[in-house]
């Protein structure tokens, strides 16, 4: 907008035909003869008043013109207000969801990470069991629902924090699992808060053309060994079913490790359930499943 040099150049102009108006009558002043000397007061008053006409004219055009600049100057800045609030905002910080690792094994406190390869976010947990813990699967309540589709389970779902429900990734694990060997931690609770675990020296889960198949072994303790029922197991969701048996139990009880239906199911609708942990009157309200790599 150049309105405003526009202004000043009209409000010199202004003092210009003002002064040139008065020289004007000044010489007409001076071309008249002594003889009409009697006038010259007359004159000069007509003179004045006639430039204060003039210059009052003058003075609201250019109020005008300031108004006008001034409510053009108001719509432009509205219109690039709305340009730039429709430009999609791009963020480039690496860091958004939390300090940048390899593994759970550098943080010195839990907190939510960003691991490199894979390229995913986690939770790592450093207080449990000596620390140096990924967490792979947690349910804070029984409301969070994990019966979902295949596709949600070899992405991931949920939000990963402390205090969510979330299962990470089935081709995050697999990629994990697969470049060493990893231990596995189970951490549950029921109801009325009573807490136990049960932890496996060995994991692993293969790759999506093996429909993740779970490899766990070597129980150590506590809760009950159930998980090994469900060793070399295909995962299954309802809509890829790898059950052997006929049931189709992920048609009911959402995506897990299914040999003809469970031992335990940490991701049962409405709670998580470890026999003889569990039972139909105590399911699972808390579970979380964590792997500790080389």
């Amino acid at each position: 907008m150049r309105t405003i040099p526009f202004i000043l150049l009209v409000k010199c102009l202004v003092i210009v035909l003002a002064k040139s108006s008065t020289q004007q009558q000044v010489e007409n002043v001076k071309n008249v003869g002594c003889d009409r000397q009697e006038n010259f007061e007359e004159i000069f008053a007509n003179l004045e008043e006639s430039i204060a006409s003039n210059f009052t004219a003058l003075s609201e055009r250019i109020a005008k013109l300031e108004k006008l600049n001034e409510t053009l100057t108001m719509s432009q800045e509205s219109k690039n207000k709305g340009i730039i609030s429709d430009v999609p905002t791009v963020c480039n910080n690496s860091n958004q969801h939390g300090p940048i690792i390899t593994s759970c094994k550098e943080p010195s406190t839990s907190g939510v990470f960003r691991m490199q390869n894979p390229n995913v976010q986690v939770f790592c947990e450093m207080d449990s069991f000596n620390g140096g813990w990924l967490v792979i699967q947690q349910r804070v309540d029984r409301t969070f629902d994990f019966n979902r589709s295949w596709a949600e389970y070899r992405d991931g779902f949920g939000t990963v924090g402390k205090n969510d429900s979330f299962w990470l990734s089935l081709e995050a694990v697999h990629q994990i699992t697969g470049r060493g060997s990893c231990e596995l931690a189970v951490e549950m609770k029921e109801g009325s808060g009573h807490y136990k675990y049960a932890r496996y020296s060995q994991f692993g889960v293969a790759g999506e053309d093996d429909k993740y198949r779970l490899t766990v072994e070597g129980y150590l303790k506590r809760a009950g060994d159930m998980l090994s029922h469900h060793n070399g197991m295909k995962f299954s969701t309802f809509d890829d079913n790898n059950d052997p048996g006929d049931i189709k139990c992920a048609q009911r009880f959402g995506g897990w490790w299914f040999r003809q239906c469970f031992l335990c199911n940490l991701n049962y609708p409405g709670g998580g359930t470890w026999h003889p942990f569990t039972d139909e009157e105590f399911i699972l309200s808390y579970t979380r499943m964590m792997i500790r790599c080389e």
